[in-house]
């Protein structure tokens, strides 16, 4: 469980043009999977959610956010992954 700490310029100009709050960003950090990078930094993520009915069709997005090794909150973006 990581803690909210500093979030850099880009990452909070990042999080209002994707409409992404700070209670969400406190939400993946809380319950994020965590994947270390060889520098020290750490890549939180959360996968999507469950499937939908088949009518819905659409890709769900996937929230994630890098933090450096001090703790700082880099970007926060929403990814979304087409399935061939």
């Amino acid at each position: 469980m990581m803690k909210l700490g500093k979030i850099s310029p880009l990452a909070f100009s990042r999080m209002k043009q994707r409409g992404i709050s700070i209670d969400a960003l406190n939400d993946l950090l809380a319950r994020g999977q965590v994947e270390k990078q060889f520098d020290g930094a750490q890549v939180v993520y959360l996968d999507s959610p469950p499937p939908a009915p088949s009518w819905a069709g659409r890709p769900k997005p996937r929230l994630y956010a890098v933090v450096d090794a001090a703790g700082e909150v880099l970007t926060v973006e929403r990814r979304v992954r087409l399935r061939a």
